[in-house]
């Protein structure tokens, strides 16, 4: 499984994030050809009112015993029956 790292502005207004706000987020992508996925990923975020989206790193990951985090272990299992899941961190990126 692909995972990558980076962030995104929001776009939204909404309760949950403030419009124009940068975020880090982690996300897990089933297909693991990162420039085959690259369409999908921006569909993905933009659909859930993220833009601006910068990937930093990405890597394979190549099962759930190598995630510690439970929020992160949910987001594994949910891209392995749904394609791709992603995580953002709650805190926005400060300049």
């Amino acid at each position: 499984m692909l995972i990558l790292n980076g962030s995104a502005e929001y776009m939204l207004t909404t309760d949950q994030y403030t419009q124009g706000d940068r975020h880090s987020f982690n996300m897990f992508v089933k297909n693991d050809d990162l420039n085959a996925q690259l369409d999908n990923i921006e569909k993905y975020l933009v659909g859930k009112g993220w833009d601006n989206i910068e990937i930093t790193d990405n890597g394979l990951i190549e099962n759930i015993e190598e995630i510690s985090h439970s929020v992160l272990i949910e987001a594994f299992k949910k891209a392995q029956v749904e394609g791709i899941c992603a995580v953002v961190n709650n805190t926005a990126i400060k300049d």
